[in-house]
C-alpha cells in the first residue's frame, strides 16, 4: 500500500517534525541548564526544599511528552475520539498514581503516630 503526497503536504510534515524536534531540544537544554544552576549555584549543599525545581521538571517533561505523542506518534492528526481514547485513561492513570502515593503516605503517618513501626527486626521465638 503506497502513500503518495504532493510536495506541499510533504514539506508541511517535514517542517512539523523539525519544529517539534527544535522545541524538544530547547526544553531539554533549559532543563539541563536549570539543573546545573540549581546544583552548583542555588543549593550546592542540597539542604533546601526541591518542590519548585521538581515541579518545573514535571511540567517540562509533560510538555515534551505532548510534543512526542502529538507529532511523532501522530496523535495530533487522529480523530477526536481516538485522541480521547488515549488521553482519558492517561489522566486516570496519573490520578491513580497520585492517589496511591497520597494514601501510602497517610498509612505511614498513621503507623508513626500510633507507634507501630519497629526499628529492629522481630526477634525469633525462644524455645525452652
Amino acid at each position: 500500500m503506497a502513500h503518495s503526497f504532493d510536495t506541499e503536504t510533504y514539506n508541511k510534515q517535514v517542517n512539523a517534525v523539525w519544529r517539534a524536534t527544535l522545541w524538544l531540544s530547547i526544553i531539554t537544554v533549559v532543563e539541563v541548564a536549570i539543573a546545573l544552576i540549581w546544583m552548583y549555584k542555588v543549593d550546592p549543599e542540597g539542604h533546601s526544599s526541591k518542590i519548585f525545581i521538581n515541579s518545573f521538571f514535571v511540567i517540562a517533561s509533560l510538555l515534551k511528552a505532548f510534543f512526542i505523542v502529538g507529532e511523532f506518534m501522530h496523535v495530533r492528526y487522529e480523530t477526536r475520539a481516538l485522541t480521547l481514547t488515549i488521553l482519558v485513561p492517561l489522566v486516570f492513570l496519573i490520578w491513580f498514581i497520585i492517589a496511591f502515593l497520597w494514601e501510602g503516605a497517610e498509612w505511614l503517618d498513621n503507623r508513626e503516630f500510633w507507634g507501630t513501626i519497629f526499628d529492629q527486626a522481630p526477634k525469633a521465638p525462644v524455645h525452652h
